[in-house]
């Protein structure tokens, strides 16, 4: 009965399986005949019995299949299909377990199948079956197959508490609440250390190791570290450092009123502040216009970054650079739109030490170009950029104020630069659009933001006007109108 059939033979066999024909299978058995096909045929008896779905006819065959390997293909067919009836047919008759990774069991959500698996010896620890099973299937009944295994095998509760911290660590990374909660709820313990479940090629290295909380802190949901509870035994500094590092400043705010220091270094200075700068240079750093060609971050893009310094900075966070820091710092202040780089400048400034680093920073003279053109910004702060140089309507502008505002009216200025484009409005003074735009910086009259002609041309919503700010100096009604080329 061990040696194939004769292809004309083993095709008249498929052909009954096909037809669903049990007792003339079964007659063919009893007369001793062989079940086992040639290579050239495709086509098994059990496959085509496992397709067709006939139950008795898959156990029948089962009973009198001599091939493990045929054995272990019908169990690893019925749990690919979810044929759960014939999962217990397989192991009823000699397939083996250990053809069947853990995990696939698992991804079954089958609380009964996986518990006659662990029953039978299948293996719950190599591979990490129940944290991967946790990440990937996400339903309940995979808790329940883990408790069950912690309960009915006590001899593996590390390795066990092992895998659902390691899962824990993975959704506090991700910032998945819903399933923090519940792996906490089945005994998850975020203050073991260990890898990601994304990083277990490096589980032996104690280096890429770290703890739920550090996740979380990270994450930038604060709700999630709020669901891990920390308390003041737990390593606030590193907490601090990793909120900084993704700059989240609800996760800081929520550490520094847990207690957290933000000046941890030896020298008084906080990591924290110096990971907050850093990370300005990743808040959307590597930005890029259509056609491929690097452009400066706005405010808006660097926006939580600031945030997050704002507030170290207004919680007494020291800033104590050193070289490399500052020549750092340079280079990520160089990136930025100039009018953030002063904005984080006047923000720095207001720090104990700030004055004498601000000033070391703007001592280079690539600094100082930067950031020449907020002049005022920059005098407000009281920075005042050696050797700048001034162009001839500056010039004029800074000389004579009073006359330029006798020259243009204020609000009659404001109202054209709202009504058409500058150039047209520079056109009718004798002005170019560079040097109407200085005098209205010089003036106080808010402009247009860029794109705005563009916007409203195209039918699409703009911004609101601004109101005109009071002007530190008296204007006059009276002015005097250029002639209209």
């Amino acid at each position: 009965m061990s040696d194939p059939l004769s292809p004309d033979d083993a095709k008249e066999l498929v052909r009954l399986c096909e037809a669903g024909r049990l007792y003339e299978v079964e007659e063919w058995i009893r007369s001793g005949r062989s079940i086992l096909v040639p290579k050239e045929i495709r086509k098994t008896p059990l496959g085509v019995a496992m397709s067709t779905g006939f139950h008795s006819l898959v156990e029948l065959l089962l009973r009198h299949e001599q091939s493990q390997v045929a054995k272990d293909s019908v169990l690893r067919e019925a749990l690919l299909f979810d044929r759960r009836a014939f999962v217990e047919l397989a192991l009823t008759h000699g397939a083996d377990i250990r053809s069947v990774p853990l995990l696939d069991v698992l991804l079954t959500a089958d609380r009964a199948i996986v518990a006659r698996f662990l029953e039978l010896g299948a293996d719950p620890v190599t591979g990490y079956p129940f944290a991967h099973a946790f990440h990937q299937l996400r339903v309940k009944t995979v808790i329940g197959s883990y408790l069950d295994c912690r309960r009915s095998r006590p001899d593996i509760a590390a390795d066990l508490q092992e895998q659902i911290d390691i899962a824990l660590r993975q959704f506090c990374q991700e910032g998945n609440l819903k399933w923090v909660s519940l792996l906490m709820w089945a005994g998850g313990n975020p203050r073991s250390r260990g890898p990601v479940l994304d990083d277990l090629e490096n589980a032996d290295n104690p280096e890429f190791h770290t703890t739920a909380l550090e996740e979380a802190a990270w994450s930038r949901n604060v709700k999630v570290l709020k669901r891990l509870k920390p308390v003041s035994s737990d390593n606030f500094p590193v907490l601090l450092d990793k909120a900084a590092f993704g700059a989240d400043r609800d996760t800081l705010a929520y550490l520094l009123d847990l207690g957290a220091n933000p000046n941890d270094r030896a020298d008084g200075g906080s990591s924290a502040l110096d990971a907050c700068i850093r990370y300005v240079r990743w808040d959307n750093f590597r930005a890029r216009n259509p056609y491929g060609a690097a452009r400066q971050p706005s405010a808006y893009k660097v926006s939580s970054g600031c945030d997050a310094i704002k507030l170290l900075l207004q919680q007494g966070a020291m800033w104590k650079p050193d070289p490399s820091t500052l020549n750092a710092t340079r280079h990520i202040l160089y990136r930025l739109e100039p009018e953030v780089s002063v904005e984080l400048l006047g923000r720095l400034l207001k720090n104990e030490n700030g004055e004498a680093a601000v000033q070391e920073l703007l001592r280079v003279a690539q600094m100082r170009q930067h950031v020449a053109r907020c002049h005022e910004q920059l005098s407000r702060l009281g920075l005042i950029l050696p050797g700048r140089r001034v162009n001839k309507v500056e010039k004029e502008v800074r000389r004579d104020l009073p006359a330029w505002m006798r020259r243009f009216d204020r609000k009659t200025l404001y109202e054209e630069i709202w009504a058409e484009p500058a150039e047209k409005v520079a056109a009718r003074y004798g002005l170019s659009g560079v040097a109407i735009a200085k005098v209205c910086r010089w003036l106080k009259i808010p402009k247009p933001p860029r794109g705005y002609w563009a916007k409203k041309a195209a039918g699409q919503r703009t911004p609101a006007r601004p109101k005109l700010p009071q002007s530190e100096a008296k204007t006059t009604s009276a002015r005097t109108r250029p002639s209209t080329r």
